[in-house]
């Protein structure tokens, strides 16, 4: 009776004589010997569930005894589980589910500047040169000394419209008492 058996990361793969069987590595609760080259895999769920192999009869994994052959089955178990639970692995997790807390804490906030500022008309229009006109955005109460405006330059030449923004950007980084000396583009 030629046994076969390899680790496929979530389970072990059983093959008895061509016959194949899956055994998730979550169902096995205990490996031992029953006896002398008897190995049970305790699945939890009684006797008539329970995996058993015979070391002498097992080809693949190659092993010196049954206690060698119990070694490599437990061996199996814990390295091939990507999620195998330890502390240092629960610490990263808790960890990146920190560091993912504070990103999409970041994204709303920005979100929220954005579509409050996306979405209405300008807080301040300059049109006292009649070929200029400037229009300033911001939020509801900001100063026109901060930096917090995005400012748009409209000039009429000839006819023709030219639309820019301060410093090239739709960012709200500019003062707008400096409308008038900032480069446009």
């Amino acid at each position: 009776m030629a046994t076969e058996i390899a680790d496929t990361g979530a389970s072990l793969k059983i093959t008895i004589d061509g016959n194949t069987r899956y055994v998730p590595k979550g169902q096995i609760r205990e490996i031992s010997i029953v006896r002398d080259t008897i190995i049970k895999l305790d699945l939890g769920r009684g006797a008539l569930y329970d995996e058993f192999l015979d070391q002498s009869a097992v080809d693949v994994p190659a092993s010196k005894g049954v206690q060698d052959l119990c070694d490599q089955l437990n061996g199996f178990l814990q390295t091939g589980i990507a999620g195998f639970a330890t502390a240092a692995k629960q610490d990263a997790q808790i960890a990146l589910g920190t560091a993912l807390q504070a990103s999409v804490a970041d994204i709303q906030a920005k979100m929220g500047t954005m579509n409050d500022k996306a979405n209405y008309e300008p807080m301040m229009v300059d049109e006292l040169n009649p070929r200029t006109i400037y229009k300033g955005y911001a939020l509801p109460g900001s100063k026109t000394s901060d930096a917090v405006w995005a400012i748009m330059k409209i000039t009429n030449t000839l006819g023709t419209l030219s639309y820019q923004w301060a410093a090239g950007s739709k960012a709200f980084a500019n003062v707008w008492d400096n409308r008038t000396k900032l480069v446009y583009s």
